[in-house]
């Protein structure tokens, strides 16, 4: 099988050669990232125990679940800054120790008030790891094959439902009071401590850049870098800014900024009441309902890699990432009108949850084209770091809407018309609207 597709790259020796750094960066950033997800699958899980077992209201978890994203977000700027001048493999790997001990130490928490102190330090430790590895990516992949690159680490989301949901629900039913531990304190054990492993590895294997990585050979190294210093010229030329101040002064990169927070209020909304919603509409249990949240996440994974060659093959990412935003809406309105059946109401999130890969595969693919450099490092960050306020935002509001409804149709249609939000956002992106041709050109032709 071949990460990147052979219909992307014209040159038969520059196929071969991005493979080749394909399968040697991509699943270790793979493996990192569906690690990272676990933090977000595993606390929905451990919700459905820890809520009665230390007093948390459907307010109290949506407010301790997004403020995991207020750390995040006050040092992910800065964690990413270090990481350009730094080099990715030290920062990466630091990011991913600390977090693994830390998200292990959840399962000590007794009251509401732990909760939100351990989850708000957790954000803090997590901070720069996925706008850093998007940043590490573009020091290796041209603009043309970025998107599919990008996908292969987010299905690291899809595989933290497909693996963490089912495991999660095994370690609940099947692990509750060994060594006196109740289930929901071992998920966040068993789920944690394996990030902190993998931080190991990731310094010893991963490298910062073509010129560093020895399993490539000199030509191979010659030929990356010219690709990529031949696109930098290109960007410099057309005055793509390079500067830190850049990143903040470009309204492409806002008008990003704004459709990965309508983008992420769809995931975070899905993803931190899925198991919720499941037991409600299907009455199962734990571990059965870890099963239905593991299947519903394998189609998503097959659509974000299609989609995302597709897009790379027609260098085109306006409309794929539009068409993501009005998959979402209409999933979420379906899923809203028809909460109360079980298989139409997950059938439409599946469908929102497809749509939300096509649109973040796709605009993740995009600040590399409008930004460089210093500039790249702060967009990258920028994007994420408010972005990731709907981290803290959408599943807050879902549980006050949840409360105050009783149900989950308010949730749905507030996502929904953040949905529409994201599509608007994308089409009115300065650089991706089409460009007129001179009248001159127009009357020759």
């Amino acid at each position: 099988m071949n990460l990147i597709g052979r219909e992307s790259v014209a040159d038969e020796a520059r196929w071969r050669t991005y493979n080749l750094i394909a399968w040697r960066i991509l699943p270790l950033l793979l493996i990192a990232y569906t690690m990272a997800s676990l933090d977000r699958v595993n606390v929905a899980f451990a919700k459905l125990q820890m809520g009665e077992a230390i007093g948390l209201t459907a307010a109290m978890y949506g407010f301790g679940a997004g403020i995991f994203f207020i750390g995040y977000c006050l040092v992910e700027i800065p964690s990413n800054m270090i990481l350009h001048r730094v080099g990715a493999r030290i920062w990466l790997a630091r990011i991913m120790i600390v977090w693994g001990i830390l998200s292990a130490t959840t399962a000590l928490v007794q009251t509401p008030t732990h909760f939100y102190i351990v989850r708000f330090i957790l954000g803090v430790a997590e901070a720069g790891f996925y706008p850093g590895a998007l940043l590490f990516m573009t020091y290796w992949f041209p603009q043309h094959l970025r998107a599919q690159a990008i996908s292969i680490m987010i299905l690291g989301s899809s595989l933290s439902s497909i693996i963490g949901s089912p495991l999660s629900g095994a370690i609940m039913d099947f692990m509750d009071g060994w060594l006196g531990l109740a289930g929901w304190q071992w998920v966040f054990v068993v789920e944690g401590l394996p990030a902190s492993i993998l931080g190991v590895i990731v310094f010893v294997v991963l490298r910062n850049g073509p010129a560093e990585a020895a399993w490539l050979n000199a030509d191979q190294k010659a030929m990356v870098i010219a690709d990529l210093a031949a696109e930098q010229k290109e960007q410099s030329d057309a005055g793509v800014g390079h500067r830190f101040g850049d990143a903040f002064r470009n309204p492409n990169i806002w008008c990003v900024v704004l459709a990965n927070f309508c983008n992420l209020s769809t995931l975070y909304g899905i993803q931190f009441w899925l198991p919720t919603i499941i037991r409600k509409v299907s009455n199962t249990s734990v571990f059965d309902t870890g099963l239905i949240a593991a299947g519903l996440a394998i189609i998503p994974c097959v659509v974000l890699i299609v989609n995302a060659r597709h897009s790379d093959k027609t260098r085109e990412r306006r409309w794929h990432a539009t068409f993501g935003f009005l998959a979402q809406a209409v999933g979420l309105c379906v899923a809203g009108t028809f909460s109360d059946n079980a298989y139409v109401a997950l059938s439409a999130l599946v469908f929102a949850q497809c749509g939300f890969v096509v649109a973040s595969a796709t605009i993740f693919s995009l600040p590399g084209a409008f930004v460089m450099g210093a500039a790249a490092a702060a967009g990258f960050a920028l994007i994420t770091t408010l972005g990731n306020f709907a981290g803290y935002s959408t599943p807050f509001v879902f549980g006050v809407l949840n409360d105050a409804t009783g149900g989950f149709s308010a949730g749905f249609y507030a996502m929904g018309s953040m949905s529409l939000l994201g599509a608007v956002a994308i089409l009115v992106t300065p650089a991706l609207r089409p460009r007129k041709k001179p009248a001159a050109e127009v009357a020759g032709a």
